[in-house]
């Protein structure tokens, strides 16, 4: 029996019988699973195999077993904006198993597998395919007020523009870490070395601490005033073996330093941030920046509106020894949706939402907006490929819309439905790219 066949037996078998008691236990769920409540998790009267997974006693503390299972429908038409470009359609699996152990001395174990599969889809990404790898897999224990982690992590930072675990691809994104976090009061503190985790599809190909790629960094952040009013100041060394730009590439050493202010007001949350960037790109000396200014205004308990302007520097002149090309490092593949189209390099963006949650439901509606930040350089697309060349002076890239809808049926199944359109404009019309983009998700999700 192939693995494929594995993950839909484990749903019908597995996850599906859970769900009779889904609404009288305590559990709560996170993205990453290494934070699930389960420690205060109360079983009922019914005794389920599931209940005894849930909160056992091992190696001296307690332990918890859990994981999720995600079947995925994608079509993705004329992502070139060309007529001519044959569509990428197919159905995604990806399965995750982990065992969480802890005792009362503030120690952990966490052990999570992932297998990730494409199934019927015409042109899988290298994001797309894993056959059985390590997802995870760490020590973390407590000293007076340090928190000390080794190990492989999906890791979030801030408001995911730098760091992200890359939730929307099928294999998430993975560090080999050295982590030393501090925390007293209102301040915490973290100083962190990360090493890349190359995608190496087939069976626990994924090597351990290679260093190809590494980034150095420390992340501070100090809460003012309540817990929501937050200022954080972060520096990050990243190192990245080999980097592509319209005016040069090769080996990228880049310090990123950073300053994040969420501020509630009223109905209002406001989230700024500005980074600025030096190092160099083989013998090219590195000067880049950022800003990023939301702002969301709570209409209702419902409904919100979320207003955010990016400016995003791209190089000046290709002639000169200077690269002004800003990086995001490793920022959310789907920072402007899950179509994933263009990349935060050298961009003007607009974006403007709605989004309303009642009960289980969630919806958003959401516009972007997107101009090349500098005429001298190209537009980037997920990854940091150079996704279209600076062969014109036209501004204007593209207006993208969106639609999310989501419906959790209980604590463990979800689906959701996500749909793009993005209109080329002046920039890629003069590329012969007068076709429009359309892509379509639709996402079921079991978690336990």
């Amino acid at each position: 029996m192939n693995i494929r066949a594995i993950h839909i037996i484990f749903i019908w078998l597995v996850i599906l019988p859970m769900q009779i008691d889904a609404q009288q236990d305590s559990l709560q769920f996170s993205l990453l699973r290494q934070y699930d409540t389960w420690q205060s998790y109360v079983p009922t009267n019914n005794n389920s195999a599931y209940e005894k997974v849930k909160n056992f006693g091992l190696l001296g503390g307690s332990a918890s077993i859990g994981g999720s299972a995600r079947a995925q429908f994608e079509l993705l038409d004329q992502p070139l904006f060309q007529p001519t470009d044959q569509d990428n359609t197919g159905i995604l699996t990806r399965g995750l198993f982990h065992l969480d152990v802890r005792d009362r001395k503030a120690f952990q174990f966490f052990f999570e597998l992932g297998s990730s599969h494409s199934i019927t889809k015409d042109n899988p990404s290298v994001l797309d395919r894993d056959r059985l790898y390590v997802n995870q897999l760490f020590f973390k224990f407590r000293t007076g007020h340090f928190n000390w982690t080794i190990g492989r992590e999906n890791l979030n930072y801030g408001s995911r523009r730098l760091f992200a675990i890359r939730e929307g691809p099928n294999v998430r994104l993975s560090f080999d870490t050295f982590r030393a976090a501090y925390g007293k009061n209102n301040f915490s503190s973290e100083l962190l070395a990360l090493s890349l985790v190359p995608i190496e599809r087939g069976v626990f190909h994924n090597g351990f601490y290679q260093f190809n790629d590494y980034v150095l960094g420390s992340y501070n952040t100090l809460k003012l005033f309540s817990d929501t009013t937050l200022l954080e100041l972060y520096y990050f060394r990243v190192r990245q073996e080999f980097s592509t730009y319209v005016a040069v590439q090769g080996n990228e050493v880049r310090h990123s330093l950073g300053t994040r202010m969420e501020i509630p007001w009223g109905p209002l949350r406001f989230n700024h941030e500005f980074v600025y960037q030096f190092g160099n790109v083989a013998t090219q000396n590195v000067s880049a920046w950022t800003l990023s200014l939301k702002t969301v205004y709570k209409i209702s308990e419902s409904l919100e509106y979320e207003i955010n302007a990016e400016l995003i520097s791209g190089d000046n002149d290709q002639g000169d020894d200077r690269l002004n090309t800003f990086n995001p490092l490793y920022p959310d593949v789907a920072y402007f949706g899950r179509a994933a189209r263009f990349a935060p390099y050298n961009l003007i963006d607009l974006h403007n939402s709605f989004q309303y949650r009642k009960n289980n439901w969630m919806l958003d509606l959401g516009h972007y907006a997107f101009w090349r930040y500098s005429l001298e350089d190209g537009i980037y697309g997920s990854g940091g490929f150079l996704l279209f060349q600076p062969v014109n002076n036209e501004r204007f890239v593209a207006q993208q819309l969106a639609f999310t809808v989501k419906y959790h049926w209980n604590k463990f199944l979800a689906t959701d439905l996500e749909t793009n359109i993005i209109l080329p404009e002046n920039f890629i019309q003069e590329q012969d790219g007068n076709s429009t983009l359309s892509f379509l998700l639709f996402t079921t999700t079991f978690t336990f």
